[in-house]
Parts: C-alpha cells; structure tokens; sequence
C-alpha cells in the first residue's frame, strides 16, 4: 500500500464516523513529495474492497491519463472529497429470478458529508508537498475551489495563486486557506463512460497538464 499523510488519530476518528447511507474508508495515498494532487470525487464499491484509490474501472481511464502526462501512481498523491463510498439504494428486478431485490448504487457525495469528513482532505492539501492540485469533476471542483464553479467554463485552465477551502469548526463554514496552490480543473476519467464528446475535451487539458508539468521540470 502506498503511503497516506494522514495521522492516525485523524484515521481513528474518521472510523468513528457513522454517515448515513456510505460504507468504507479509502485513505488517500500516494508520494508524499509529489508532482501533483489528483482529488477525485469518493470511492466506489472496488476501491473500497481494494483499500486503494481509483481501482475500479475509473482506474483504468486514469492510467490512460497518467501514461499521457508522462507520470505513473507512484509520482502523484491520490485522494478524493469524501474517503467513503456514498450510495443510494435501488430496487432492481432480477430476471433470472423474478425476484425484486435492493442493490448500492454509487451516488456524488452531499456538501453535508463532506463537511462531515472535510479535515481528511483539509490535513493533506495543507501537509502533502506540493502546490499543484488537479481536480477531476465538478464534485471535486466544487469542494476544493468554490461551490458555485462550473467545470464546463473553468476546465483546462491553471487557476494560480489560489487558495483552496478549508472548513472552520468555529465559523462553521469553508474558508480560505493561507496556503496557496495553482489549481487545474479537469474531468472526471469515468465521465468518458457517459458522454464520449468530452473524450477531445479531456485530451486536450492533459496536453496543457504535460506541457506544464514538463515546463516545470526544466525550470527546477
């Protein structure tokens, strides 16, 4: 298992959390000193067999994205808003039964249960050693950057010298950090699953996302 940046008494009181409707706990994981943050949007059913972030079939797109940028797993730190599989039941029909039976399908996590879990996230975008934070789909967009950003408009774009949303238990509410990062917005890899028009879309910002990445490493 790769290295997580959480502390313990950070996981153990995680554990302790009961949110309604979500099951599992999937640490972010990743270097610790890496090229960038990848924050996705919450795990599915595989990852949190697996334990491990983006191991279902979203996995297997963001492969595809990484080998673009030139980087692999172990040269980025992966996590996601909320560290719990979120679900909705469903009642399904079985047809080689006949029977009705309820199946977790995964659903986008609430601002409610994000909040709830917010100082997972809030202790490594403060702690991991980079400056450089990828957002994959709107959920991510929205907890990371502003509740009201559109991904559509903001994609592709390196948002500099920003601060990103940290919950204050005392004003109850997100507030700007100190810290400042430079943001880049993109798609979600399994939103290609459901509307392949944003296949040329999400090439296009991995282009933009190697050519700076690679500028990056000149410059050092």
């Amino acid at each position: 298992m790769r290295a997580t940046i959480v502390p313990d008494e950070l996981y153990q009181r995680a554990l302790q959390l009961h949110l309604l409707n979500t099951e599992g706990l999937v640490m972010g994981q990743g270097n610790l000193h890496p090229k960038f943050m990848m924050i996705g949007e919450a795990p599915g059913e595989t990852e949190v067999h697996a334990k491990r972030p983006f191991s279902g079939k979203a996995g297997v797109e963001l492969n595809k994205s990484l080998a673009i940028l030139g980087v692999s797993r172990d040269d980025i730190y992966l996590t996601s808003t909320l560290r719990s599989r979120p679900y909705k039941e469903v009642l399904k029909h079985s047809k080689r039964t006949g029977e009705d039976y309820l199946k977790k399908d995964n659903r986008p996590p609430t601002k409610k249960e994000m909040i709830a879990q917010s100082f997972l996230l809030d202790y490594e975008m403060l702690h991991v050693d980079t400056d450089l934070i990828v957002t994959i789909g709107s959920t991510s967009l929205h907890r990371v950057y502003d509740f009201h950003a559109q991904i559509g408009q903001l994609h592709g774009q390196f948002l500099t010298k920003q601060s990103v949303q940290i919950w204050s238990p005392e004003q109850q509410k997100f507030v700007p950090s100190a810290k400042k990062f430079t943001i880049f917005p993109t798609f979600h890899p399994a939103a290609v699953f459901y509307n392949r028009k944003l296949t040329a879309a999400m090439h296009d910002d991995l282009l933009k996302l190697r050519d700076y990445l690679q500028k990056e490493v000149i410059d050092s």
